[in-house]
């Protein structure tokens, strides 16, 4: 007998195994990127990077189809990268739109520009710019291929996690807060299947262990000891702070970046000029220096008084303060007439003009609610929902002029706005678990009011009467509840984070619909309606949505002294608690204003929302379970067209007269459906131990045996090939007949033939078993 049928069976396992070492390494190089979500305040940016790291890897899989992975399969799709990131992100002066040209470069070198301003002065979470989705699109790609050719060409699993460790770790480093544990489960799955690809290459070298002969329920256990040890480490990791004392530091942003032991998650600590957007219910907050950021002039009517810069809105809880979600659909900001969404309705308005000068802003531009128009900034887009501009970002001297219809809604609009829909409004009134004591206290405050607003002005009472004893001080004093909200409610002392997440979480937990906003306050405009913005104006806030008019601002934190000049008067939400919604006689303001340009309606219309750029709203939400389900849906059709392509090559050579391929081909369909098979047996053998599965099918089975007996043994050519191809269609219909449907389902979707599958090594040791009971 020939080397060659000896060496075939190892190329084509060596095949298989590249094949699923390349698909792990890929779905790994997937779950690393993961954590990069601590930095970026959307999720789209992942769709792109996935399908990056499969342009990069999927040349190289498709050759391992045929041969062993190589070095040199995977230069293919650095190459195709190109094309790729061409197309999808700066296509329009590429030839046909795929092919980069010397424009391009000039395209490709903006963005760059843009992610410098964007990495420079940004403050993580950003959004999602092109710019960033091209540099994270490109450089995860190609660390994909670098996992592939240090996990797969080079096998070394657990060294290809170091690329793998790098992401995690900027990850950590960048932002303020350590990397959430969700993150931290895709993060370390991703590395445990790397560990994997090492394990498998330790039992092909070694081989299985050797044990006492002993029962193999007994033994079960033990073969899955190490699915076991990493499942517990991971709980372990995730469990084990969340029972330990806490301390709030981030260690390597420490190492990294250094520790001010007085600063932790205020506004304007750093002197710079962009705002940290998550607002904490603890901590301290110190200004070292300030610093101007921008220089506003006002034109409007006497005594207009314009309420705050907007640079931010926080609608996630976390249960430790208030962090940015999804901004909702985009408008291009030549496009938009700069609605809102949901809905705001037909109220007094005060109308003005600002022109605002850049002198240390830095990332998005802000803007004051309610713009009818904007002039001076180019790209960008409008966010109906948070009425911010995204996607676009302003520089030191330029200037940019807004035109604002600022809602100034009277006390009879807001105490006649009905209750919204809960169902539209969900967003904004999730909140996790909140303890008992701040739910007593906020049904106490709202007793028996019923509207929204007489809700929300309880609670905005309860901050704003100096009987109630809170105090504004950039100091805050520690608590012992063991929850950071309770201890602000009980020591009644903090800036305004703490006023702003606290009064959020209580509207919301009286069913009136809240988020926090990140901005600027500013002192009263001077004789030329001009003011400036600095550090110290860095500002949280409140917004509470009411049916028919929209999001209405609360003002909660006590500014007094040095500080009062920097609050703007809300005759809804007055600070100084002299007035209740019980008592307050409604006054109406003059009916000499015009209707807003956005709609009257509650909440928005499915109409509203499909009429948006993005065509409904952003689906980016659903791009990390997306895109993990389509890279298993991936991983799980490819033993099924790997199985499906050896079977076609082993038919062809059974037509051409070999029958070894048939017989091949009978005996991983036996292992994938099931059946005990042993390659130590001759084939009479195997005939008469499969006869009673096949059934009527045994003449064609013993036939089929008969002429590879004749091949090996005897070097005849055996009967026609097509005689015994249809012989063993016959014989494997037999057998998948005898079999469940859920059986046949799985030898196809998950063949155990390919040694893909713990159920080939059961399937050998039940054969070897076979023939000592046999002997």
């Amino acid at each position: 007998m020939s080397g060659t049928s000896t060496e075939a069976p190892a190329r084509a396992d060596a095949v298989n195994l590249g094949v699923q070492r390349t698909l792990l390494a890929l779905l790994a190089s997937g779950l690393g990127a993961v954590p990069l979500c601590q930095l970026l305040s959307d999720r789209g940016w992942l769709l792109d990077v996935w399908l990056s790291m499969v342009v990069a890897l999927a040349p190289a899989l498709i050759l391992r189809l045929w041969r062993p992975p190589g070095a040199l399969q995977i230069w293919p799709g650095i190459a195709l990268l190109v094309p790729w990131l061409t197309v999808r992100f700066v296509p329009h002066h590429a030839l046909l739109g795929i092919i980069p040209t010397p424009r391009t470069w000039d395209d490709v070198n903006a963005l760059l520009d843009d992610l410098h301003r964007t990495t420079h002065d940004g403050v993580a979470p950003v959004h999602s710019t092109v710019a960033v989705r091209l540099a994270l699109s490109a450089m995860l790609g190609l660390l994909a291929a670098l996992v592939d050719l240090i996990a797969v060409v080079g096998r070394h699993g657990a060294l290809a996690g170091v690329p793998l460790l790098v992401v995690f770790t900027v990850s950590g480093a960048i932002p303020r807060h350590n990397v959430h544990w969700p993150l931290f489960v895709f993060a370390a799955a991703g590395f445990l299947l790397l560990l994997a690809l090492d394990a498998r290459d330790d039992l092909a070298s070694w081989g299985h262990r050797v044990t006492r002969a002993q029962p193999l329920r007994a033994r079960a256990p033990a073969a899955v000891a190490g699915q076991r040890i990493a499942v517990l480490a991971v709980l372990i990791a995730v469990l084990l702070p969340m029972l330990a004392p806490i301390n709030a530091s981030n260690l390597v942003s420490d190492l990294l970046r250094g520790k001010n032991k007085h600063a932790d998650t205020g506004f304007g600590a750093g002197g710079g000029g962009s705002i940290d957007p998550f607002v904490a219910l603890r901590g301290q907050l110190t200004r070292t220096s300030t610093q101007d950021l921008a220089t506003v002039t006002i034109d409007g009517p006497p005594g207009v008084r314009p309420f705050y810069l907007r640079e931010n809105v926080l609608t996630r809880f976390t249960g430790d303060g208030w962090a940015p979600a999804d901004h909702g659909p985009r408008e291009p900001i030549n496009g938009t007439d700069f609605g809102t969404l949901p809905g705001s309705g037909i109220v007094a308005h005060e109308a003005y003009t600002a022109r605002i000068e850049v002198s240390g802003l830095s990332g998005n531009p802000s803007v004051f609610g309610n713009p009818t128009r904007i002039d001076g900034l180019s790209g960008g887009s409008w966010t109906p929902q948070d009425q911010l501009l995204v996607g676009t970002s302003v520089r030191r001297g330029q200037t940019y002029r807004e035109t604002v219809r600022q809602p100034n809604p009277s006390i009879e609009d807001l105490q006649n706005a009905p209750a919204g829909s809960t169902r539209q409004l969900a967003e904004w009134l999730t909140l996790p678990q909140i303890p008992e004591e701040v739910r007593s206290l906020v049904s106490g405050l709202i007793g028996g009011r019923t509207g929204p607003y007489a809700k929300a002005r309880a609670i905005s009472d309860y901050f704003a009467d100096p009987a109630n004893g809170f105090t504004y001080s950039l100091q805050t004093a520690a608590g012992d509840s063991g929850n950071d909200l309770v201890d602000f409610l009980r020591n009644k002392i903090g800036y305004c984070q703490q006023f702003s997440a606290a009064m959020a979480v209580m509207l919301r937990l009286a069913q009136v619909p809240a988020r926090v906003v990140l901005g600027y306050t500013h002192q009263a405009p001077d004789a030329d309606g001009t003011f400036t913005v600095t550090t110290n104006d860095a500002h949280a806030w409140v917004e509470a949505y009411f049916a028919g008019i929209g999001w209405v601002p609360f003002d909660p934190t006590p500014l007094s002294g040095a500080d009062g000049g920097r609050a703007t008067s809300l005759p809804w939400a007055p600070h100084d608690g002299s007035q209740s919604t019980s008592t307050a006689t409604a006054t109406t303001r003059p009916s000499t204003t015009a209707p807003t340009r956005h709609t009257a309606t509650a909440a928005p219309t499915a109409a509203a929302v499909a009429g948006s750029s993005t065509g409904g709203r952003d689906w980016t939400g659903w791009a990390v379970p997306l895109g993990v389900l389509l890279i298993l849906l991936g991983a799980a059709l490819t033993p099924w067209l790997s199985r499906a392509r050896l079977r076609r090559r082993r038919l062809r050579a059974g037509r051409a007269g070999d029958p070894d391929p048939l017989w091949a081909e009978l005996s991983d369909t036996a292992v994938d459906l099931g059946y005990v098979w042993s390659d130590a047996r001759s084939p009479r053998q195997v005939a008469r131990w499969l006869g009673e599965p096949a059934g009527d099918a045994r003449p064609a089975l013993l036939q089929l045996a008969r002429a590879v007996e004749q091949h090996r043994y005897r070097s005849a050519d055996g009967r026609p090939g097509p005689d015994l191809v249809n012989e063993l269609r016959t014989v494997t219909h037999r057998l998948r007949a005898g079999r469940t449907r859920g059986a046949r389902l799985r030898s196809q979707l998950w063949p155990a033939s390919l040694h893909w599958s713990p159920a080939r090594w059961s399937s050998l040791r039940r054969g070897l078993r076979g023939n000592a009971r046999h002997r």
